[in-house]
């Protein structure tokens, strides 16, 4: 039986480097979810003044979340939000304890669906998944700071700044 899915985010490799902050938050499985995770994601990058691709970032968070909530997540499970300002990039990570890896494919042009990861491979510089220690896996989109105009991260001197909001 596998565990469930908690606030702390594990991976199975190494995290990323840098001297950013993060924060994280805990979403339960309803269809309400990808609005308040986009919510969540444009509060926290508001609040950090991490504005330049604020629309971008939340779209990008929208069709993670609505992918973990339609095929990650199962019913009474719960998905988690990270948001990272790292040294060369700001991040959207969608941790969910499903097994099943997501695939990007091309739906018929008449589809209603099927086109969130071609979005985000479109909108973010980069996108992946990444297994994590535990249940299921974690995918991301990542900005590169260089090429969003966004001001690189001042080296901090209060420490990170995260947690569970």
């Amino acid at each position: 039986m596998a565990s469930r899915l908690t606030d702390q985010v594990t991976y199975a490799a190494p995290d990323l480097p840098g001297t950013g902050r993060h924060r994280t938050k805990l979403f339960p499985r309803r269809r309400t979810t990808p609005r308040t995770a986009r919510d969540f994601v444009a509060a926290t990058l508001t609040e950090w003044g991490e504005t330049s691709r604020l629309d971008d970032m939340r779209l990008c968070t929208s069709e993670l979340v609505t992918n973990a909530v339609l095929h990650g997540v199962p019913v009474g499970g719960l998905l988690l939000v990270r948001v990272e300002s790292l040294d060369a990039e700001l991040r959207i990570e969608v941790h969910d304890s499903g097994e099943n890896r997501p695939t990007r494919h091309v739906p018929e042009e008449s589809a209603v669906d099927g086109r969130g990861l071609l979005i985000v491979a479109a909108t973010a510089h980069s996108w992946g998944v990444k297994e994590r220690t535990g249940p299921g896996k974690c995918v991301w989109a990542a900005f590169d700071r260089a090429k969003n105009g966004a001001a690189p991260l001042l080296p901090h001197t209060t420490g990170p700044q995260g947690g569970t909001s």
